[in-house]
Parts: structure tokens; C-alpha cells; sequence
């Protein structure tokens, strides 16, 4: 019994805040946004530094999580980006997104918003945009409504690994318990036999 004690002990004393880092990157037409945390719910600092390379290791851009843990970055070339962010604490988070997720028109610079102003007409007719510009009109607002489902996301899926470990838990103890009973049983066992 002393021994199962000090495991409950041990076990209880051990740090209950150890967490992950987690962050995504999001391409909305030549846009890219990103975010970054904790598996515990906690988002990157304000003024955590983000740097963007390209796959030869040149620097593209450095920018800086707002206080919500989120950045943005404006795609110039259609290349793999990689985000790199040092969190503090020895948490480091690589993220990449890859070129097949930007636009095939980034090459050339995105044109959207000049084809937009082309498109209208000053006569009072009815304005006609290009697929290309009509395309980063709606993906910028899917992208609006999208990012705060991003974050419920992401806290059910800690509090899914959260259950997961209490199960586990759970699971050691049964354990131990058929172990003792065991034990017990033996012990009775030899002691009706002496």
C-alpha cells in the first residue's frame, strides 16, 4: 500500500503544464496568414518573430505575430515558403507552405485588384470581374469567417489528447489494481497451503 502511495505521489507531482507548439499557414490568393501557440490554448506572444525563407535558406520577409498569435505575409514569388519561429523556452516552430498552394498568376504578380479596376465600366454598366479576381474576393472572406472556427478546432483537439491521457491514466490504475488483487490472491493462496 506504501508503495502505491508514492507512485500517486510521484505521479501527481510531476508538472501539469507541459504543452506543444502548433500553428498553421493559410494561402488566400498571394496572402499568406499565419498562426501560432501552445496545445494548451495559449497563442504565440505579441511580437514573436516570424522568418520566411525560401528553400535555398534566402531570407523573404520577417514580420510578427499580433497579440492573438497571428502574422501575415505577402507571397511575391510562387516558391516553397518556410516559417520559422523561436516561442521561448526552447519551443520552436517550422511550418512550410508549399508553392502548389499559391496562385499560378504569382509569378507574373497578382493582378487582382488592377483587374478589378479594369473591369469596371464608367458608363453605368454592369461591372464584370475575371475569374482570378473574383476567385481572391471570396477566398478573402471564407477566409474571415474561417479563422475562428480554426482556433475551436484546435482547443477540441486538445481537449480530445487531454481525455485520451486521463484514459490512460484510468487504464495504469485498473492495471495496478488487477496486479495487487493478484498479488493478494497468491499471498492467501500460499498461506491456506502452509
Amino acid at each position: 500500500m506504501r508503495k502505491l502511495f508514492v507512485m500517486l505521489a510521484v505521479l501527481f507531482a510531476l508538472p501539469a503544464n507541459a504543452h506543444n507548439v502548433v500553428g498553421g499557414v493559410y494561402a488566400i490568393g498571394s496572402t499568406i496568414e499565419g498562426e501560432a501557440g501552445f496545445s494548451n490554448g495559449d497563442m504565440a506572444s505579441a511580437g514573436t518573430e516570424v522568418i520566411v525563407t525560401d528553400p535555398a535558406g534566402n531570407v523573404l520577409m520577417e514580420t510578427e505575430t499580433d497579440e492573438e498569435g497571428f502574422f501575415t505575409f505577402e507571397a511575391t514569388a510562387r516558391v516553397d515558403h518556410l516559417f520559422r519561429m523561436e516561442m521561448g523556452s526552447g519551443h520552436v516552430l517550422e511550418m512550410v507552405l508549399t508553392a502548389e498552394e499559391l496562385p499560378e498568376s504569382l509569378a507574373a504578380g497578382d493582378g487582382a485588384v488592377a483587374a478589378v479596376a479594369a473591369a469596371k465600366k464608367s458608363d453605368g454598366k454592369a461591372v464584370q470581374y475575371d475569374d482570378a479576381a473574383m476567385q481572391s474576393m471570396i477566398e478573402k472572406a471564407v477566409a474571415k469567417q474561417v479563422k475562428p472556427l480554426r482556433k475551436e478546432l484546435r482547443a477540441f483537439q486538445e481537449k480530445a489528447g487531454l481525455q485520451d491521457i486521463l484514459g490512460g491514466i484510468g487504464y495504469i490504475f485498473g492495471l495496478c489494481g488487477i496486479g495487487m488483487w493478484w498479488r493478494q490472491r497468491k499471498q492467501t493462496q500460499a498461506a491456506k497451503a502452509a
